[in-house]
């Protein structure tokens, strides 16, 4: 029972709840019939036919309460308490600011009010956990070195080489025409951010803005007309990425308009891409959201100046150093292992 998932377990709690309540009826009724005489048999039929609508009312009445006070549990007490158990993840280890809001059922509020109580004296705790994890890193990054077979896939996720990067477009569908209009990226190393080796480029779409994409990202048709065209920006990229991972935020989004422009421009991204919305649906999938600001309210990533290029890539990249230890504390160690997960999530079924 430990290994089912809490849906599982809901299930079964739903069909014997439906068991316990209609199963007694029938088996009386059965019992009644088999060892009643023909006379009690056509006596039992005439109320039965008389009583059946009453009784199959008051079933599915019965059913429909037992069902909704079963839901209002489950709600509150395993999916909360899923959801609890992930933030506390989180508070233990990438957010020691975070405490977790007092609320839900007596006993949950008491289990919350005791770890909210705990982390503020947990702080040699975390120092011993973080040790263990650096040893663990350290020896398997040696196992990695030793081997001649391993890929970059094989490597520990600490120890890549990232470009976080994002764009601002014209619009949504880069089918229909929608063209990039900024990029900004920079680089990610052994675990920090090198903001001194940064990319930032305005593109001129040689198409209009449409102001609903204005009203999210600020660039408007006169700042970007007569700047560099994307033949000529996306190889400066290209080179700027070269030898690294790339980290994006729903970044299938931003894979399909650079997808779009290999046949014209023939550059071809070739190396692996992580993305942080399915990490994060990895690492907590009890939480209700995996946006960007979600997550970086989850876990204490603060920026200023949202939604231009750079510094959408500037979040996911610190999103991205804090999911790390959360990643590696379900045994999420390689890149290869983060890219399999990511693909079990809803999530990774987007597609534009």
């Amino acid at each position: 029972m430990e290994k089912l998932t809490a849906r599982t377990r809901y299930l079964i709690a739903s069909a014997v709840l439906s068991f316990l309540m209609a199963g007694p009826f029938v088996a009386m009724a059965i019992f009644a019939w088999a060892e009643g005489t023909l006379e009690h048999r056509a006596i039992f039929t005439h109320y039965f036919q008389q009583l059946f609508p009453l009784g199959v009312l008051l079933t599915v009445v019965a059913l429909v309460i037992g069902f909704a006070i079963l839901n209002g549990l489950f709600r509150a007490y395993v999916t909360g308490m899923a959801a609890t158990a992930e933030q506390l993840t989180v508070m233990l280890s990438s957010n020691r600011d975070l405490r977790v809001a007092v609320d839900g059922p007596p006993e949950l509020r008491s289990v919350i009010g005791a770890m909210n109580r705990l982390a503020d004296q947990r702080d040699h705790k975390i120092d011993e956990v973080e040790a263990r994890i650096n040893e663990q890193r350290s020896i398997y990054q040696a196992l990695c070195e030793r081997s001649a077979a391993s890929t970059v896939l094989d490597q520990p996720l600490h120890s890549l080489i990232y470009t976080a990067f994002d764009t601002e477009t014209t619009g949504l569908q880069p089918s229909q025409g929608d063209e990039i209009i900024q990029i900004g990226a920079l680089r990610v190393s052994a675990g920090h951010i090198d903001a001194d080796h940064a990319f930032e480029a305005l593109v001129d779409p040689q198409r209009p803005i449409s102001p609903e994409s204005e009203k999210i990202h600020g660039i408007t048709n006169e700042q970007v007309r007569g700047k560099p065209t994307i033949k000529q920006v996306l190889p400066e990229f290209y080179d700027f990425c070269e030898g690294s991972v790339l980290l994006g935020h729903n970044v299938a989004f931003d894979m399909r308009f650079l997808q779009m422009k290999e046949q014209s421009i023939r550059v071809v991204f070739r190396q692996p891409v992580i993305d942080t919305l399915l990490l994060s649906a990895v690492a907590y999938p009890n939480q209700p959201h995996h946006s960007l600001e979600a997550s970086m309210a989850l876990l204490g990533v603060e920026i200023e100046h949202r939604h231009s290029a750079y510094s959408d890539a500037v979040a996911t990249a610190q999103v991205f150093l804090k999911l790390v230890p959360l990643l590696e504390a379900r045994g999420i160690i390689t890149l290869g292992q983060a890219i399999e997960a990511s693909k079990k999530t809803p999530y990774a079924r987007l597609s534009y």
